[in-house]
C-alpha cells in the first residue's frame, strides 16, 4: 500500500499525547509541527517503544489540511519532540 512520509518537527509534550490518546470521545489533538506547517491529528491510540518512556508508535487520523481523514502510522519521539508520520494514501 503505498505511502507518504511527512516528517514532524515540533510536537506535543508526552502528558499532551497521552491525554489525546486515553480521552479520544473528548476530541482532542495532537498538534504536530511539519516542515509545510502544523497538522491537527486525531490520537487513536498509542504504544510504547523501548523502556525509556519516550517513544511511541502512534497511529490516528488528521484532523486538518487538505488530508484530513487520512489515516496515519507514525513514530514519535516525546523528549526531542520529533518523528514522523505515514499516511496511506490509497483513495487520496
Amino acid at each position: 500500500m503505498p505511502t507518504m512520509r511527512i516528517p514532524v518537527t515540533s510536537g506535543p509534550s508526552k502528558a499532551d499525547l497521552l491525554r489525546a490518546a486515553a480521552n479520544p470521545d473528548h476530541h482532542l489533538h495532537a498538534l504536530f509541527g511539519t516542515p509545510r506547517g502544523m497538522i491537527e491529528a486525531h490520537i487513536e491510540a498509542i504504544e510504547e517503544i523501548g523502556v525509556d518512556g519516550v517513544d511511541f508508535t502512534v497511529w490516528g487520523h488528521l484532523a486538518s489540511t487538505d488530508l484530513r481523514g487520512a489515516v496515519f502510522t507514525g513514530v514519535y519521539n516525546c523528549e526531542a519532540r520529533t518523528g514522523r508520520l505515514a499516511l496511506k494514501t490509497v483513495g487520496l
